[in-house]
């Protein structure tokens, strides 16, 4: 049974903590469209592709954005749809945002996996171009046959955008009672056209080594 329960929370410890880059605690207009996709190249796997993610936003109301997100490898691994709301207006270029949401994951003994996060982020005009930070924690509950698991996924984030440029720097770190799982990554981004922006990202856990890389394209309308 305790070999059982550790793969469990390992294969969620996997799922929960390579979930894609999403678009951060900024309100989505109402009306608008983010949408992104990103495969993942594994060091592990020969640096072919081992993973797809497909994110999209939208802007249901000025303070309340509705989201989903699917990840496939060589079976569909997992699908969430949540629910962020903006409660309030906040001064110098700070926002932040409240989630509600439930991940499904058919191949686990949790199937239904509820979460709530909050999201921090603050922007601001730095010579010719933007500079934001922002932070957040997502806490998941998975119900399974000993009791609740509980798990927490946290990121802080620092980037600045110029021109057709991008630049991202991401800690992220999931932790649930049996797994920690620490990870920086950097990551380039190329605006290629008005609406479409290409992103590659590194995954680099403690000891140095690039274990994936992340191809992503992001487009919002």
């Amino acid at each position: 049974m305790v070999r059982v329960r550790f793969l469990v929370l390992w294969v969620m410890a996997l799922l929960l903590g390579a979930g894609a880059a999403g678009a951060g605690p900024w309100p989505r207009e109402a009306g608008r469209f983010f949408l992104s996709t990103t495969t993942t190249l594994g060091a592990a796997n020969g640096w072919r592709p081992q993973q797809s993610e497909y994110y999209a936003e939208y802007g249901l109301r000025p303070r309340l954005t509705i989201g989903a997100a699917l990840s496939t490898s060589w079976r569909f691994d997992y699908a969430d749809l949540f629910l962020r709301w903006h409660p309030f207006d906040l001064p110098q270029g700070m926002t932040v945002g409240l989630t509600s949401g439930v991940r499904y994951v058919p191949y686990s003994i949790a199937r239904y996996q509820p979460f709530v996060a909050v999201e921090a982020g603050r922007g601001m005009a730095l010579g010719d171009g933007n500079l934001w930070t922002q932070a957040g924690v997502r806490l998941y509950a998975a119900r399974v046959p000993w009791g609740t698991e509980l798990a927490t996924d946290w990121n802080t984030q620092i980037g600045y955008a110029r021109g057709r440029w991008l630049v991202i720097m991401t800690a992220t770190h999931f932790r649930s009672r049996q797994v920690a799982i620490t990870r920086l990554r950097p990551a380039l981004g190329l605006r290629l056209m008005s609406r479409f922006r290409l992103v590659a990202e590194a995954v680099i856990p403690p000891d140095g080594r690039v274990e994936a890389l992340r191809l992503g394209l992001w487009s919002e309308f």
